[in-house]
């Protein structure tokens, strides 16, 4: 399981690398600090999450759309087949990087 860093990790040439997150594994204010100054690049590990989501698949994908309003790359992994299909469902497949 992926662990949350506070910080971005720096790439090759100083380029933003990807920041993992688990975004079942935060707490209130780690989240808040992550919806207030997300990284560039995010790589959210949906391994945990419960499908569907505890608090519904549309607060999660609510989440991950405001973070990507404020122009964050996000990588999706270990994604449920019912968050898969929902988000291909509601047209935001184009929007994440999605396993095939």
């Amino acid at each position: 399981m992926l662990e949350y860093f506070p910080v971005s990790l720096a790439g090759p040439g100083g380029a933003a690398a990807l920041t993992p997150v688990n975004l079942a594994g935060l707490d209130a204010k780690q989240l808040a600090s992550l919806l207030v100054e997300p990284p560039a690049q995010l790589l959210v590990d949906c391994g945990s999450l419960f499908a569907p989501h505890p608090l519904g698949i549309g607060h999660f994908v609510s989440l991950l759309l405001n973070m990507r309003r404020r122009r964050t790359d996000i990588w999706l992994c270990n994604v449920d087949p019912v968050l898969h299909e929902c988000l291909h469902q509601l047209k935001l497949g184009a929007l994440f990087h999605l396993p095939a």
